[in-house]
C-alpha cells in the first residue's frame, strides 16, 4: 500500500469517526428537558416561552413521586410518577398549549412559536 492509499484510508476512516461523534451531538440539538423537582411537585420546570417552528423531542423528567405527563399541542407522555418519558411534536407559528392532563388546572402554560 503505497503512502497516498494509506493517507487516503486514514482520512476516511477519521472522517467516519468523526461523523459518527458528531451525531449525538446533532440529535440533542432541538431537545427539550422539562422537570417536575420533587421540592416543587406540581412545576413544570424548563419549557421556553418561545420557539422556532420544527420538529422538537421533549424529555420530561418527574422527580416529584406525583402522577404527571407533559402534553404539548395535541401529543402527550403517558402519566408516570418517576423517571423520565419523551413526546416529539412538530410546532408550527402561532401558540401551542401545554399542560399536565391530571393537573391542567395548575400545570399549564403556552409557547408562542415563531
Amino acid at each position: 500500500m503505497s503512502i497516498r492509499t494509506r493517507a487516503v484510508a486514514i482520512g476516511a476512516a477519521t472522517a467516519a469517526a468523526l461523523a459518527l461523534t458528531a451525531a449525538p451531538a446533532l440529535a440533542q440539538k432541538n431537545v427539550i428537558t422539562v422537570t417536575t423537582p420533587k421540592s416543587s411537585p406540581f412545576a413544570l420546570n424548563g419549557i421556553p416561552k418561545t420557539l422556532k417552528a420544527g420538529t422538537y423531542t421533549f424529555k420530561y423528567v418527574n422527580n416529584s413521586g406525583i402522577g404527571h405527563n407533559l402534553k404539548v399541542g395535541s401529543a402527550a407522555t403517558p402519566v408516570f410518577s418517576s423517571g423520565s418519558k419523551t413526546v416529539k411534536v412538530t410546532l408550527k407559528k402561532g401558540t401551542v398549549a401545554y399542560e399536565c392532563t391530571p393537573h391542567k388546572t395548575m400545570m399549564k402554560g403556552t409557547i408562542k412559536v415563531t
